[in-house]
Formats: C-alpha cells, sequence, structure tokens
C-alpha cells in the first residue's frame, strides 16, 4: 500500500469524524435543546412528535454509538488498524430510521409554521434558542433539515474512500457492502423528493 493513498485515506476518516462530531451537536441541538424545551413549556406532546419525530433515536444511536466508535478507531488505533469501512457497515441496520424521519418531514416543516403563528409560547421559546450562539443565527428548520442531507454526505465520502482503497485492502468489501447501505437510503430520498414535487407515487 503506497503511503500517498494511505495518508489520502486517513484524511477522508478524519474528514468522517469532524462532520460526524458537528453532526451529533446538531442532533443534540435538535432532540436536548429544541424539543426538551417545548416539551417543558407545554407545547403538545402530537406536535412534538409531529415535528422531531424520531430524532431522538437518531441522536442516541450516533451520539452512543457511531461517534465513539469512529473518534477510538480514528484517533486511538488507525496506526495499527486503519479502516472505516467495518464500522460504517453497522450502520446499515439503522439508516431505517431515517426513511421514518424523511417520510414525516414535509409534515414537520408544516407543523413548524403553523405554530410559529399559532402559540406565541412556541414561537418565543424557538426565537430564544435560535439567538443562542449554539444555533450559528440559523433557524429550527435550517438543523431540522441536517439529518435529512446527511445520509447522501456518507454516500460522498465512502465514494472517495473507495477510490483511494486499493483493491486487495481488508477494508474493501466492508466499504462497498456500507456504500450499497447507504446509496439505497439516498435513492429513497431521491424518490421521497420526486413525491414531493408530485412527480411519482410510492
Amino acid at each position: 500500500q503506497s503511503l500517498p493513498s494511505q495518508s489520502q485515506l486517513l484524511n477522508i476518516a478524519k474528514e468522517l469524524l469532524q462532520t460526524e462530531e458537528a453532526y451529533v451537536k446538531r442532533l443534540n441541538l435538535l432532540d436536548q435543546v429544541f424539543c426538551a424545551h417545548l416539551t417543558e413549556v407545554g407545547i403538545p406532546t402530537d406536535v412534538i412528535t409531529g415535528i422531531f419525530s424520531n430524532i431522538s433515536c437518531i441522536y442516541r444511536f450516533h451520539h452512543q454509538f457511531l461517534l465513539p466508535e469512529l473518534h477510538t478507531r480514528i484517533t486511538q488505533e488507525w496506526s495499527r488498524n486503519p479502516r472505516i469501512g467495518d464500522i460504517l457497515q453497522k450502520l446499515a441496520p439503522f439508516l431505517k430510521m431515517y426513511g421514518e424521519y424523511v417520510k414525516n418531514f414535509d409534515r414537520a416543516m408544516d407543523l413548524v409554521s403553523t405554530w410559529m403563528q399559532r402559540s406565541a409560547n412556541f414561537k418565543t421559546t424557538v426565537q430564544n434558542i435560535q439567538k443562542q450562539d449554539v444555533c450559528g443565527n440559523l433557524t429550527l428548520q435550517h438543523h431540522m433539515l441536517e439529518p435529512v442531507q446527511r445520509i447522501p454526505r456518507y454516500e460522498l465520502l465512502l465514494k472517495d474512500y473507495l477510490k483511494k482503497l486499493p483493491d486487495g485492502a481488508p477494508d474493501r468489501k466492508y466499504a462497498e457492502k456500507s456504500s450499497v447501505s447507504v446509496q439505497r437510503k439516498t435513492i429513497v430520498r431521491k424518490i421521497m423528493e420526486k413525491k414531493r414535487k408530485g412527480g411519482v407515487e410510492i
């Protein structure tokens, strides 16, 4: 294995880790801040569920499982075990959670708009959180889009990783399997988008 490809693989792995860390912060913001505060101020449970769907499951999975595994592998074990495909392959069964979130997404956006107009309590709570530094001047709706965009990012990183991975690398079969799982989810998302535009019925 040539050294340039090894350092390129490490760079891709580091990019995956950095983007995963940033993503987990966003999920924390959605679940532990927006969702928790709106629940505290008495917004009805069905509205909370309608907006945040299964975000707490998605957050728990990334926060407790995927991010720690990637962190250990990339910061501590890389020199003796330079691979990420085996970890990402374990992601596959959990990608189903994203299907639910994406399916619910349009309705969630509508609910946010409706409740921003309907409830002063809802509006004030959301606006107060949006003013915090952690929000980076972005709206609740912007943060809600993150999980929808995350799967295609895995797909791009995996494609790049596979291009740099030598043919006989032990990680190849894992990375290829992960790539197929992620692509399937991205295809589902594209179908949902077409459906949203009125082009396709599922």
